[in-house]
């Protein structure tokens, strides 16, 4: 009977903290939000790999900074529209975020990083970090904020990863 109380216990200890636990990626160093790593494309060149980041960023997202091409590097600011659920309520959010792809012959490294909420404003920027935001609300719904922004960005990694080995978008399902 101890035993099983104690394994429940335990159980709800486990649950409740996997429940809080922290869906967007944090880098250890900064404490920042930060989706990063490196991707190996046999068979693809470097000039291909830069050529086709440079299309999959035109084509993926809405460009708010002027894109930066180095000989092997991409840096701009992207935007996206996020809409999440808090208790009954919809809360469409603009992100901000820094997305920086550096290539070498054969492999490229993406880094998503600064995420930002706000709206731009003639030009200029009135932001707050996202990780800010996301604070300023109750614990118990922070992972539901975080949830979309996770999935948006999975979602955008899978997809440069495609472009960049067959050069063109991949094809999702039907929007109903």
């Amino acid at each position: 009977m101890k035993k099983e109380r104690l394994l429940l216990i335990f159980s709800l200890i486990l649950f409740f903290q996997i429940t809080q636990a922290q869906l967007i990626l944090i880098d250890g160093e900064t404490g920042d939000y930060k989706y990063e790593d490196v991707v190996n494309v046999e068979g693809v060149s470097q000039n291909q790999i830069l050529t086709r980041a440079r299309e999959w960023i035109d084509n993926y997202y809405q460009n708010i900074d002027s894109v930066r091409i180095g000989d092997a590097e991409i840096e701009t600011l992207i935007s996206k529209k996020i809409t999440w659920k808090f208790i009954q309520k919809k809360i469409p959010i603009e992100l901000f975020i820094d997305l920086n792809i550096q290539v070498k012959e054969g492999k490229y490294k993406y880094s998503f990083s600064n995420f930002r909420q706000g709206k731009l404003f003639y030009g200029k920027l009135d932001v707050i970090p996202l990780k800010t935001y996301i604070e300023r609300f109750p614990v118990r719904y922070q992972n539901l904020a975080e949830q979309p922004i996770d999935e948006e960005i999975t979602t955008a990694i899978t997809n440069l990863e495609f472009y960049i080995i067959n050069g063109k978008m991949e094809k999702g399902e039907p929007d109903w």
